[in-house]
């Protein structure tokens, strides 16, 4: 079974839920992940390594101040922790619109490789938001067409909504995306290929 390497931290603020966000996280990744071959594992084995750090990011983090912060937060991390060994950096927080992140992926060159950020409390509840935005630093594109997606991932003109990459299919009732439930080989391949990955 391949191994999906990830170091865990959390800032300060959201130290209380930090437990309970990433145990789902993993747990609902691996259940979906097993099947295929693949795995997470953590460090720490239990908990997650703090990082002393308060103010929420700011919700553009492609360039200026919300850019900065998610780097200042980075350099914070490999200094609590650099022994990464290709591990891939995984820190709970808070983001200003919420959600997940993996900077340094798809197109956005940085001087470390690709990690997660993630909203301690706006994520998806089918628990794959960590597993996605890994895929990510795997290289894995949104469904779309042209440079930012990936046409494997559209079928007659519309995206294919509960693959990993995509968001689930949007509940007008409820307002909320559901749960995803497709992967094909070729997104495997990728995370077989990730700097993260060990056999």
């Amino acid at each position: 079974m391949g191994t999906l390497k990830l170091t865990l931290f959390h800032v300060g603020p959201v130290a209380p839920w930090a437990n309970t966000v990433f145990h789902k996280q993993i747990e609902k990744g691996n259940a979906f992940l097993r099947p295929h071959g693949l795995r997470f594992e953590a460090y720490p084995a239990s908990g997650s390594l703090d990082l002393d750090w308060s103010a929420p990011l700011l919700e553009q983090g492609r360039s200026g101040e919300g850019l900065a912060q998610r780097l200042a937060l980075r350099a914070m991390a490999h200094a609590r922790y650099a022994s990464f060994d290709n591990r891939l950096p995984v820190i709970l927080c808070q983001i200003g619109g919420g959600g997940g992140e993996s900077p340094g992926s798809i197109d956005q060159k940085l001087n470390w490789l690709p990690w997660v950020v993630m909203d301690a409390f706006t994520l998806n509840e089918d628990g794959l938001t960590l597993t996605h935005e890994a895929g990510h630093c795997a290289g894995l594109k949104h469904p779309g067409h042209g440079p930012q997606g990936d046409s494997r991932l559209v079928e007659d003109g519309h995206a294919v909504t509960d693959n990993l990459m995509a968001y689930g299919t949007f509940d007008m009732a409820t307002q909320k995306y559901g749960g995803r439930t497709l992967i094909d080989d070729w997104q495997i391949d990728a995370f077989r290929h990730a700097y993260f990955h060990s056999a």
